[in-house]
This record gives structure tokens, C-alpha cells and sequence, in this order.
């Protein structure tokens, strides 16, 4: 069964549950948020043992869980106090780590909190913050998913077919400047079809934004991913989706994307 083939396969069961989730919100989406994060979890530990570190993953869960009652409370004074108990004993647990070695140890996790587990958490606010008439019904966590498949799969056959200038080969060997313009464009699709088909009637600027923050900010999240692996000589962080190379190969556009996205209708839609 050829590689292509496999990533249809998983897109096929693993799609619809993202977007159901992502549109009906509310507990579904909770349960996918933390269950994503442990997976990645479990990745991002990989990272760490290829470069000689024990991240402690069991240990880093207590501050994963506060980091997720933080953003998903309502802020009041009890839920922030579990945020900041649940962080600081994990970097306190530190001292009686074996391994003696706190600064790549509270390092590799406190980038994990900020830069995965704190986007995929933001999921959550995206969906709440959502407007029906001007993301539909199904909302701008969902947009977002979509915009971000649109790119990556454009990005992949507009490489494949068109390809001729490397992108970032120090990154990505693979990836090509068409092909990163390709997603670019494809991301760009998703608010002009939702418009015509009368589902939503975006802000004239959300035609730019979502774009840039799908096409342009995402692929740069892949790239980053890409130079992650590249240090830790690691060329694949899991098997667990068949035809790709693991939860964050498949979620790293995303990582960057979310956050700029969500700070953009925080900004415009206060």
C-alpha cells in the first residue's frame, strides 16, 4: 500500500472526528484537546531521549493540566491558583530528579507547555470565541482546521507537480517554493467558498488574515518541526498514524497558527 494511500486512510477516520469536536465544542472538544496533548506528549518525550534528556513526561502531566484548567476557566481567583500549584510543583519536582539535569529538563518541558500544549488549549477560546455570522455555525476553529488540510495537501501535489525551487532545504529537503506557494493560495479558498455557498459573511480582513496565518505562519511551524528532528536526529517521533511520521507531523502547522489566529479576532472582536 503506497504512502499516499495511508495518509487518505487516516485523514478519513481522523478527520471527521476533528471536525465534529471542533464544531459541537463543549466536552468532545476537551476530551480532544487533552487527549492530543498527551499524545504529543509522548512524542515530545522522543526529542528529549534522543538528546540525552529524561523530560519526566508523568510529572510534566500535572503541569499540562494546569495549563488546560488556566485557559479553559473562567479565570477566577481558585482556577488560577490550580494553574500556578500545578506548574511550579512540576519545576520544584525537578530537584529530585536522578538525572541532575534542570536546565534541559525544565527547558525542553516549559517549551512544550508554551509552544504545544498552550496552542492545542487555545482550541478551546477559538471555539468560544467564534461568530456565527461571520464564521457559520460550525465556527472558526473549524475554518482553521480546514484552511490548514487545504494547505497541506496543496502544498504536497502543487510541490510534487510543479516543484523546482527548494524552500528551506537545511529544514525540509523536500519542501519547494511552489509548493509553499500552492498552500498559500489553497488556505485562501476556504472564506470565498464559505461566502458563495451563504454559510458566513467574513470581515474583509479575515480574507487576508486567515491565509497568512494558515499558509504563512503554519508552514513556517513545519519547517520548525522539521529543524527539530534534524537536531535530534530523529526521523520519525511515532508510527501511531499510519503514512505519517507521527501527531506532531500532522499538528505543527497548527502549533503557530492557532495563537496567531486567535490573538487576531481577540484584537478585532474584543
Amino acid at each position: 500500500m503506497s504512502n499516499l494511500t495511508l495518509r487518505l486512510l487516516s485523514a478519513g477516520v481522523g478527520v471527521p472526528v476533528l471536525l465534529y469536536c471542533s464544531a459541537v465544542g463543549g466536552p468532545w472538544l476537551t476530551v480532544l484537546i487533552a487527549g492530543l496533548q498527551m499524545l504529543l506528549l509522548r512524542e515530545w518525550s522522543v526529542f528529549a531521549t534522543a538528546l540525552g534528556v529524561d523530560l519526566r513526561p508523568a510529572l510534566l502531566v500535572l503541569a499540562v493540566a494546569a495549563v488546560d484548567v488556566f485557559v479553559l476557566s473562567s479565570h477566577g481567583a481558585l482556577q488560577i491558583g490550580i494553574a500556578l500549584l500545578g506548574v511550579y510543583l512540576w519545576i520544584a519536582s525537578t530537584v529530585f530528579s536522578t538525572q541532575r539535569m534542570p536546565l534541559l529538563q525544565i527547558g525542553l518541558g516549559a517549551l512544550f507547555l508554551v509552544y504545544v500544549a498552550l496552542p492545542l488549549a487555545l482550541w478551546f477560546p477559538l471555539h468560544e470565541h467564534s461568530s456565527s455570522a461571520l464564521h457559520g455555525k460550525w465556527g472558526a476553529l473549524t475554518l482553521l482546521l480546514v484552511a490548514t488540510w487545504l494547505c497541506d495537501s496543496a502544498a504536497y501535489f502543487a510541490g510534487r507537480a510543479m516543484g523546482r525551487h527548494k524552500l528551506y532545504p537545511e529544514a525540509s529537503p523536500n519542501k519547494t517554493v511552489e509548493g509553499a506557494i500552492g498552500g498559500v493560495l489553497a488556505s485562501g479558498f476556504v472564506l470565498p467558498a464559505v461566502k458563495l455557498l451563504g454559510m458566513a459573511d467574513p470581515a474583509p480582513l479575515d480574507y487576508l488574515v486567515l491565509p497568512i496565518a494558515v499558509g504563512v505562519a503554519g508552514q513556517i511551524g513545519d519547517l520548525i518541526e522539521s529543524l527539530m528532528k534534524r537536531e535530534a536526529k530523529v526521523k520519525d517521533t511515532s508510527q501511531l498514524i499510519p503514512g505519517h511520521g507521527g501527531f506532531l507531523d500532522r499538528f505543527d502547522s497548527l502549533l503557530l497558527s492557532t495563537p496567531l489566529y486567535l490573538s487576531y479576532l481577540y484584537l478585532t472582536r474584543p
